[in-house]
């Protein structure tokens, strides 16, 4: 997959909070473009002397998720100025462009209903420590994902020189979240210890925008799998399939034993212990590997023998919701199944 991040300027009137009056318009252009995964659409007012109002100049940054170089190519060959700003309906002068292999990409919860906060690292780093470096910054993904974070990108691409750029988009629910974060210093690099080696080579941008996923399911219902015997997915909700990412005819069919795995200080989840003579009900916190899009960080609880002998209901939520338990359980189940039968 494709990183591709468009730096640049849009005329008055499109600051991240007009963005939101258009999210319904640009959801619906974007999910007609092939290829195209993901869409952060971005703002801020630059530190500038006043100008007259209407004059002033935002400047601006459209990050994109493409499924692969052709279906990019194919969508933004005739010209980078019109292809997204045309159907913002806004003018955009494009300063900078930058393309990054995605190495790795993170979710812990849906994108914001409101502006959100958008965080672009990047880290230059000379072949011989790139490795290291990438590794560093997937480490920290759990990390950050306990002090808030939605979403993150991560990217890699040479440069002039030989040299190795890495770069982590990242998604926050508002400027409160970094500011706890960081301790009170949103204009650092969270975990800026663990990266000194490349203090040199290292830049930081914060815009306030909107995220359109454009092939995420719509969610309706409560959010609910159910499991067979040999715990493999037979049936999934709308609403679950959304939380994961995934088409519902996609998940059908998976073992969860075989796509989730532990995430960072949480105890793995003992599927098997279900079955147990002495207990029925599961949960904990899990990675859900998805195919060519990341880890789905959700939270969840399992229950045997419902809604019917033989089949086992399991609930989720993402990583950012508040937390899960029977109560939620026994409440998707009565939505789902009760008022059903």
């Amino acid at each position: 997959m494709i990183l591709r991040i468009v730096l640049g300027r849009f005329v008055a009137g499109g600051d991240a909070d007009s963005l939101l009056d258009l999210r319904d318009r640009l959801t619906r252009s974007a999910r007609a473009v092939s290829g195209l995964e993901s869409l952060i659409v971005a703002a801020r007012r630059p530190a500038a002397p006043e100008v007259p109002p209407g004059n002033e100049l935002i400047e601006a940054a459209i990050v994109t998720v493409w499924r692969d170089v052709e279906s990019m190519a194919r969508a933004t060959a005739s010209n980078d100025e019109s292809f997204l700003a045309r159907r913002l309906d806004l003018r955009f002068d494009v300063e900078r462009m930058e393309h990054f292999e995605i190495v790795g990409r993170t979710f812990a919860a849906l994108p914001p209903a409101s502006t959100a906060l958008l965080r672009i690292l990047t880290v230059r780093a000379r072949p011989r420590t790139e490795g290291r470096l990438v590794e560093i910054l997937r480490d920290l993904q759990p990390r950050l994902v306990e002090l808030g974070l939605v979403a993150s990108h991560l990217g890699r691409r040479v440069v002039a020189g030989g040299d190795v750029e890495a770069v982590v988009v990242s998604v926050w629910p508002d400027r409160a979240t970094i500011r706890r974060a960081t301790g009170g210093q949103p204009e650092r690099p969270l975990f800026a210890r663990e990266l000194d080696e490349w203090t040199d080579g290292l830049s930081l941008e914060m815009f306030d925008g909107i995220e359109v996923t454009p092939r995420l399911p719509v969610g309706s219902g409560p959010p609910i799998l159910i499991l067979d015997e040999d715990l493999r997915v037979v049936d999934i909700t709308a609403s679950a399939a959304a939380i994961l990412g995934m088409p519902a005819d996609d998940i059908v069919g998976l073992s969860v034993e075989a796509q989730v795995s532990g995430i960072g200080n949480h105890p793995a989840v003992d599927w098997r212990s279900m079955f147990d003579p002495a207990g029925h009900e599961i949960g904990g916190m899990v990675a859900w590997a998805v195919p060519d899009i990341g880890d789905v960080i959700v939270q969840l609880i399992a229950r045997r023998d419902v809604p019917i002998p033989g089949r086992h209901a399991v609930v989720v939520r993402r990583h950012q919701d508040p937390p899960l338990d029977s109560v939620d359980l026994d409440r998707a189940l009565a939505d789902a199944f009760v008022s059903r039968s």
